[in-house]
């Protein structure tokens, strides 16, 4: 039996206390919680629980019940938002796990991974401050993603390094001016000031404008029916599916800092073989063409289960990759031995490696909006033009040397245009779709989902295209025949 001193039994002594104290929150960490019923206990206190004998709901339908009601704890503000990384959480006792975290930057309007952004909080009847957030990060591959109310356990001043930002304590949030040059500001400050500044700005034209109005039309279920039966993917507005804000040298531009708008959005749709996707697309079409009618008399569901398009990694890598480059839609066709020689699925995430989808697939469809825009001159005024372009490519897999080919374009180019004066007090040193948010969307800079106005016509326009030129019946022949010439050419 070894010897006990007295340092053993302080050290048990202090063990005891910290896994008590662990039990539920972690005292020198954040703690991410899922729900508030969850902690009840703990908020209250073992002699003040509410409710004791009512059962305490989780799951789904707690949380939409908990989003949709008034909380009865009222909603506190800080004097700026508080950013918390994720390595900084701990999950509490009654939390099975902490999920992937994507927040809403309020300042930047950009979605942040990684870091819990919030200003909003309950103090509860303990004490304890609990902020509060939405998540948008826990619907894998959705583009449009659903946001989560969930909450984070504040340690407090007694555990936190420094304290939070505020009016009373001399260390209120000032924003940055990146407009205003300071005095004999350096040159490396000055490029990194205007460089954050286009970041901003650029931002503000996309989340505002640019990407909130493709998306829409993208989501009329009609849109998506026509495209799906001619095996098109629909080309979201997101950050991944198009340049990132991250690459070196940026060669997109999206009108935040100039009249110039240049941009395009990739998506990709795999295709197992050609007899799969021709069977697909032929049940497809027979439920859609019956569709007013299912088989118990059920109007057919217009929000039928569907996977939406996948992005293309690094197809706007630039520069940014010195070995590599950007990835090709066709390389998704490669076959197995490509995928080994590739590397097969990577060490720490397992994804698929240079994007080749395992070996499995033999077709792939790779469709590019493109959105143009600028001032024309007239002899008789200066007027913006807009112009989008939808296009869609076949890659398929050469069956002799296993690698994926470009075969040509799927459908002729789809394009639209649509043409408006300019104020006749515009500055052409100025103008910009974020400084005249107005000029192109009538809501100006709001979150709103219905807008309306020169940029969201154009894009309708473009909808309406797409439904009124790309014929299902030529797509099919087209694929049927590209892949055809492909097995000819290895015959």
């Amino acid at each position: 039996m070894g010897k006990t001193t007295v340092n053993k039994i302080v050290s048990l002594i202090l063990e005891q206390i910290n896994a008590h104290t662990t039990e539920d929150f972690a005292p020198d960490k954040f703690t991410f919680i899922d729900s508030l019923e969850k902690y009840e206990d703990v908020f209250f206190g073992k002699d003040g629980v509410e409710d004791q004998n009512q059962p305490v709901e989780t799951g789904v339908e707690a949380e939409v019940d908990e989003m949709a009601q008034p909380s009865k704890h009222p909603i506190e503000k800080l004097p700026e938002p508080l950013r918390i990384p994720v390595n900084m959480l701990t999950k509490g006792s009654k939390t099975p796990y902490i999920p992937r975290i994507v927040t809403l930057d309020p300042i930047t309007n950009e979605m942040v991974e990684g870091v819990v952004i919030t200003d909003e909080y309950h103090t509860m009847p303990n004490g304890d401050r609990v902020l509060r957030f939405y998540n948008y990060g826990e619907e894998l591959k959705v583009d449009r993603a659903k946001r989560r109310l969930r909450y984070v356990v504040l340690p407090e001043n007694r555990f936190m390094a420094d304290l939070p930002r505020s009016t009373a304590m001399g260390t209120q949030y000032v924003r940055p001016d990146y407009e205003t040059a300071p005095p004999n500001e350096p040159r490396y400050d000055k490029e990194k000031r205007e460089k954050r500044l286009l970041a901003i700005k650029e931002a503000n034209a996309k989340r505002y404008g640019i990407f909130p109005v493709i998306n829409d039309m993208f989501s009329k279920h009609e849109v998506l029916d026509h495209l799906d039966i001619c095996l098109i993917p629909e080309a979201w507005a997101t950050s991944r599916r198009t340049e990132h804000t991250t690459n070196k040298i940026i060669l997109k531009k999206f009108g935040g800092a100039s009249p110039e708008i240049d941009a395009d959005f990739y998506a990709a749709r795999d295709i197992l073989n050609i007899n799969d996707a021709v069977n697909n697309v032929l049940d497809l079409r027979a439920d859609l063409a019956l569709g007013a009618i299912g088989q118990e008399g059920q109007t057919f569901d217009i929000n039928r289960p569907r996977e939406a398009s996948s992005h293309v990694p690094r197809r706007h890598a630039n520069y940014i990759y010195t070995k590599g480059g950007n990835w090709a839609g066709k390389q998704r066709v490669h076959d197995p031995n490509f995928f080994q020689r590739a590397g097969g699925k990577t060490m720490v995430y397992h994804l698929n490696s240079k994007n080749i989808q395992e070996g499995l697939k033999e077709l792939n469809v790779e469709s590019v909006l493109h959105l143009a825009g600028n001032i024309v001159e007239t002899n008789y005024d200066n007027d913006y033009i807009l112009t989008a372009t939808f296009t869609a490519t076949l890659n398929a897999r050469n069956l002799t040397s296993g690698s994926g080919e470009d075969r040509g374009p799927l459908i002729q180019p789809v394009t639209v245009s649509l043409l408006k004066p300019l104020p006749e007090d515009y500055d052409p040193a100025t103008f910009n779709l974020d400084k005249n948010m107005e000029f192109f969307v009538n809501e100006g800079r709001t979150r709103s989902s219905n807008k309306s106005g020169f940029l969201p016509a154009l894009i309708d326009r473009l909808g309406n295209a797409i439904l009124e030129t790309i014929d299902p019946d030529d797509v099919q022949q087209r694929i049927v025949q590209l892949a055809q010439e492909a097995v000819e050419e290895n015959a």
